[in-house]
Order: C-alpha cells, then sequence, then structure tokens
C-alpha cells in the first residue's frame, strides 16, 4: 500500500560536479605560469642542471662565479697608437717638362722696372729671346695692381699709372718691330716677404720668443700658411693673365735659422712658430716640398709653363733638410728648375741632374742664373747685370 505523504516535496535540480575539477586545471595552469616567470630571478644555470636558489648562499655565488667564468673571455689589454707618416714624395710621377723650348733671358730686377727700361731690353736683345722680370722681390711689394686678396687687405700693390698700364704693355712687348718674338717670363719671392710679415704677424715665420724671423736675406713668412699658398697661387694666375708666358717662384725655401746651446752644452737648432697646429713634427722639408706639392697640382691647368728655383748644391741630389728643397722633386713637376751659379761650375752642377730629367732636353730645363758672363755654350741660361761697385 503506497504511503501518502502530507507535504509536497519540490523537484531535485541537477548539479554540475564536473566544473571544479575544471576550475581546479585552470587555477593551476594559471599558478605554473606565474611560477614560470617569477622564478626565473632565482635559476642557476650550470654546465650539467639547473636549479632554483632563492638564498644568497655560498652556494649560489659559487654557481653564479663558475657560469660568469665559463661565458667571459679575456683579452690582453691594448693601447691604442695613431702613427702619422711622413709624406713619400719619391712616388711623385714626373708629369712637368713636355712642352719646354730653349730660353736665354735678360733678368731685369724690381728696382729698374718701368716702360723705358722694358722697351729698351726688348729691342736690344741680341743673344736672348726673352725678359724675366722680378715682379715680386723680396720686399714683398708687388710691380702691378693685384686685387689679390692679401695684395688689398695689407697694401701690397703698386698702384700707379705705369702698373695700370702693363696689363696692355706685356703683350706688345712680346712681338718687336723686326718680328722676332720675345718670350716673358715673371719671378716672384714667395717665402721670403718683409712687408706681408711686418703688417699681419699672423703669416709671419716667428722664432720661439715670439718675434718674426729676419735673416741676411729679408724676413721670412711660414710656408705652412694655408691662406698664403693661396695668395702666391693667386699672384700666378694674374701673372698668367697679365700676358706672360712663364711664372718661376725663388725664395721656395726654409730659413737654416739659429742654433742654440741647451743646459747639457749640446748645440741644437731654434724652433721655429708656425701658424698653424700640425700632428706632425714640422721639418723643413716637409713645408718646403709640400708647398711646392700643392702649387704645381693647383696650377695643373696654367696656360703658360710654371718654374722654380733651387738654392742648394745639395739638393740637386738628395733632399736638402735644412732649406727643404730637394731639385729632383722639382724637376718632376716643374717646367724648369732655376739654380744660381757660374758658367764653370755649371758643368758640374749638370753631371748632378743627370738621370732625373724624364722630359725633354737637360739644358733647357735645368737653367743656371749667371751674374755678367754668358753662357754661350749652353742651349738656356738667365743673364744678371751687376755692375762693379754692387
Amino acid at each position: 500500500m503506497a504511503r501518502n505523504s502530507d507535504f509536497y516535496r519540490g523537484r531535485r535540480q541537477k548539479r554540475n560536479y564536473w566544473l571544479i575539477p575544471f576550475i581546479m586545471l585552470i587555477a593551476l595552469i594559471t599558478l605554473l605560469v606565474v611560477l614560470f616567470y617569477g622564478l626565473q630571478k632565482y635559476a642557476v644555470i650550470s654546465d650539467d642542471k639547473v636549479k632554483v636558489v632563492f638564498s644568497d648562499t655560498a652556494e649560489t655565488t659559487e654557481s653564479a662565479g663558475q657560469r660568469e667564468e665559463a661565458t667571459t673571455m679575456v683579452f690582453d689589454t691594448v693601447v691604442p697608437e695613431i702613427i702619422f707618416e711622413a709624406p713619400d714624395y719619391s712616388r711623385v710621377v714626373a708629369v712637368a717638362g713636355k712642352r719646354v723650348r730653349p730660353l736665354r733671358a735678360v733678368y731685369i730686377s724690381a728696382d729698374e722696372i718701368s716702360q723705358e727700361r722694358l722697351e729698351n731690353a726688348a729691342i736690344n736683345l741680341i743673344d736672348g729671346n726673352a725678359l724675366m722680370i722680378e715682379m715680386k722681390p723680396r720686399s714683398g711689394q708687388l710691380m702691378w695692381n693685384s686685387s689679390a686678396s692679401l695684395a688689398v687687405s695689407y697694401g701690397l700693390s703698386t698702384d700707379n699709372d705705369f702698373t695700370n698700364s702693363l696689363p696692355s704693355l706685356i703683350p706688345t712687348l712680346k712681338t718687336r718691330e723686326d718680328g722676332k718674338e720675345v718670350y716673358m717670363v715673371a719671378q716672384i719671392s714667395c717665402f721670403i716677404d718683409e712687408m706681408l710679415a711686418t703688417r699681419s704677424t699672423q703669416y709671419a715665420l716667428r722664432t720661439e720668443s715670439g718675434f718674426n724671423y729676419s735673416d741676411e736675406n729679408g724676413t721670412w713668412v711660414d710656408p705652412y700658411n694655408a691662406e698664403l699658398r693661396n695668395y702666391i697661387i693667386q699672384l700666378v694666375r694674374e701673372l698668367y693673365d697679365m700676358g706672360f708666358d712663364e711664372v718661376v717662384l725663388a725664395d721656395v725655401m726654409h730659413p737654416v735659422g739659429a742654433t742654440v746651446q741647451t743646459a747639457e752644452g749640446e748645440t741644437i737648432k731654434a724652433k721655429f712658430l708656425y701658424s698653424r697646429e700640425m700632428s706632425t713634427e714640422p721639418d723643413p722639408v716637409t713645408a718646403i716640398c709640400g708647398f711646392a706639392v700643392y702649387a704645381a697640382n693647383e696650377l695643373e691647368d696654367r696656360p703658360g709653363l710654371l718654374s722654380i728655383y733651387t738654392d742648394s748644391p745639395q739638393s740637386l741630389v738628395r733632399y736638402n733638410e735644412d732649406s727643404g728643397q730637394n731639385a729632383v722633386l722639382f724637376m718632376k713637376i716643374y717646367d724648369r728648375v732655376f739654380y744660381r751659379t757660374d758658367r764653370y761650375t755649371y758643368t758640374y752642377n749638370l753631371q748632378d741632374m743627370e738621370g732625373s730629367v724624364p722630359f725633354g732636353n737637360i739644358q733647357d730645363r735645368f737653367v743656371p742664373v749667371v751674374i755678367n758672363l754668358i753662357p754661350h755654350d749652353n742651349s738656356s741660361w738667365v743673364y744678371i747685370e751687376r755692375l762693379a761697385e754692387e
């Protein structure tokens, strides 16, 4: 018999017990992820194992030391050193002297220049074929009205009717009435310039005491000065524009200077002060040969010939360590090399220069500059007339 109940029993709901393990699994995965990233800083890695250490124990220090030792490479200490080598001018390629012809010139100094003197000299050329005019003497006073930057800034030009007429006079002197052509040569002094050194000490070559350096030749300017170098280039270009067929650079040399006694009694050369700082020790060879190469490169597009003086017999065969000159280098990059000598010594000078003239006739490219004697047995020469009392 069925039992009756006086109470109503409600309907039971179905419980989702399977959610419990799912939630626990999610929580476990979350915990593992947190632990993985959170405990990395405590991991100690060695060659054969990985372990987690929470305290700063001796074992941790030892393991870390082993790890650092295993991954650190030890190198020898290297002290960097920059070495500047002196330029090797022996590698300069010979390019000049291919269009040189004989030169037999009468020399006219700066203090002789006048229209009458130049016209008479051109007319009276008998043995010669050229006039060589000193357009910039060692005083620094230019014999023409120049527009070069330093000439304008320091008043180095000569501004008068004669100098203003020179651009038209020079071309007329080149052809005489009898039809004979006159070859026109200009000479300028480069590193002896009294006016420029006196009017602006920034271009002067100075002694250790700070004074402008002067000797029996005159007052010297700094061959390293870049603005001075460009000034010389400007002057050469103006002379070409004026009608000169050739320009000769004189006094491209360094002064020997004085000697001093050290505390130990040793005799050494006094140092000079230059207008620029250099990474290498300055010396006459790099100053003079460096300028010679620079000027030749800057004027490689020149319309006429470019020549240079050398003043030392030693420079005919090798570098002169005192003056900085080297005729062997000069002959490679300048059309002629002029040398003050006499008729008889010149024979030996020619022997010294043999083998150093890659192009042309050695007598036309290595030119003797002589006083009161015309060497008729040579194809080229420069004649300077000097009175006996001088």
